[in-house]
């Protein structure tokens, strides 16, 4: 008796495992068929997308991380002397002209500067005063202005540029009280001009006269921003042409690059570089004394350079430094030690679609537009492709062509033309 009960456990026990066991056989049978379920309904059921046709700018670029030199060297004052800068950044200033006062101790400077600043701000709303009578300018202009500053700021606090952002923040300022003057919102002028005047009158001008001036030995271009390397790269050598070696050196250099404590430096030549070194068949087909469009990264700016060496055909060699030279100067520039750039090689404009968008029919190139939820076939050659997008030729007057604004398929199954869409 004993025995047969026994038995009996041991029956039952082998019962459960093997329905575990079958369990477990379904459970994962079951994720198979689901998985299968999943992939076959992507497969049968692809969701239409597409996307609206405009005119778009695409360039063929070369990115390269380049160096900045100049001809500029650190203005000074004198060790232990206390200044205040009398020029703004990016000023020109004549050969003899004023680039700072000196003053006796920090008080006075600070004094002096708080003296110059109040007299800004009030001739500042003594303009926007004459302005609210018979002013004739555009809100929506303005607000255009508006959107490319606050873009403009994004940038520069992003790039860590202090004075960029500064200027940014007071233009941004100007623009919005001019948008209220025109809105015809009341602004009290005078209370505030009363406020700053009376600010003036208690500051003691005899205090916080200067004792000396730094003058300009040569003339140039003020920057308040040094960064110890003013000197450091031989800018009379750059003309003609560059070592990679050399290149690599103060590229290596100026990656330790930062603000320095001084009153500021002279850029005294308008003609500035750009060093990079790039692979020889990047820049193919082009020539020493071509012109090329530069971009950086972060800014809106686009400077024309001309290409001084590092273009000429050198069979077997896998680098060359680029000597990029340009004579457009801002502040942005004469702070600038690296950076990164975009060469444009060549621009293409055309409609900018997907690579997934082009499909050939009968041998010819082009796209499936959606029109009022009937396919319709658009032909198109291939401009430029890049990645996973491609430029496409657009001709108004082409009829068969891609037309503005079509909504043009860019995924979608069995596409064809004359297909109803519901």
């Amino acid at each position: 008796m004993e025995s047969n009960e026994k038995a009996k456990g041991v029956k039952r026990k082998k019962t459960l495992k093997v329905n575990k066991e079958w369990l477990a056989m379904g459970f994962v049978l079951f994720l198979i068929v689901a998985y299968l379920a999943v992939q076959l309904y992507g497969v049968f059921n692809v969701r239409l997308k597409t996307q609206t046709a405009v005119i778009s700018t695409v360039y063929e670029t070369v990115q390269a991380k380049a160096l900045a030199v100049r001809n500029e060297k650190v203005v000074s004052a004198g060790e232990n002397a206390v200044t205040a800068a009398t020029v703004g950044d990016c000023e020109k200033v004549n050969k003899g002209g004023e680039i700072a006062k000196i003053f006796a101790n920090a008080e006075s400077a600070q004094e002096y500067s708080t003296y110059k600043s109040l007299e800004e701000q009030l001739e500042y709303y003594d303009d926007m005063e004459n302005q609210a009578v018979g002013q004739a300018a555009d809100v929506e202009s303005l607000n255009k202005d508006v959107i490319t500053d606050i873009n403009g700021l994004v940038r520069a606090n992003a790039a860590g540029n202090v004075q960029s952002a500064a200027d940014y923040c007071s233009e941004l300022n100007d623009k919005f009280t001019r948008i209220q003057i025109l809105v015809g919102d009341n602004i009290d002028f005078s209370s505030v001009m009363k406020e700053i005047e009376e600010k003036i009158n208690a500051i003691n001008e005899n205090a916080c006269k200067p004792t000396g001036y730094v003058q300009a030995d040569e003339s140039g271009i003020f920057s308040s921003y040094t960064d110890g390397l003013e000197t450091a790269f031989d800018y009379s050598a750059i003309s003609s042409g560059l070592e990679v070696e050399t290149l690599e050196q103060w590229l290596d250099e100026a990656q330790d690059a930062e603000a320095s404590q001084s009153l500021g430096k002279l850029i005294t030549s308008f003609e500035w570089y750009f060093c990079a070194i790039v692979e020889p068949s990047q820049i193919k087909g082009l020539e020493n004394g071509d012109k090329i469009d530069v971009s950086v990264s972060g800014t809106d700016h686009v400077y024309s350079c001309k290409i001084i060496s590092g273009a000429e055909n050198q069979p077997g060699v896998q680098k060359t430094a680029l000597v990029l030279q340009c004579s457009e100067m801002n502040s942005d520039i004469a702070s600038l030690r690296t950076a990164d750039i975009e060469l444009r090689l060549n621009s293409y404009e055309g409609i900018k679609m997907p690579a997934s968008a082009v499909h050939v029919n009968n041998g010819e190139k082009g796209v499936y537009a959606l029109v009022a939820s009937v396919v319709e076939w658009r032909k198109a050659n291939v401009l430029y492709t890049q990645g996973d997008y491609v430029v496409l030729s657009y001709d108004a007057k082409d009829t068969d062509g891609i037309r503005l604004y079509d909504q043009i398929i860019t995924q979608g199954k069995e596409l064809r033309d004359g297909k109803v869409y519901t």
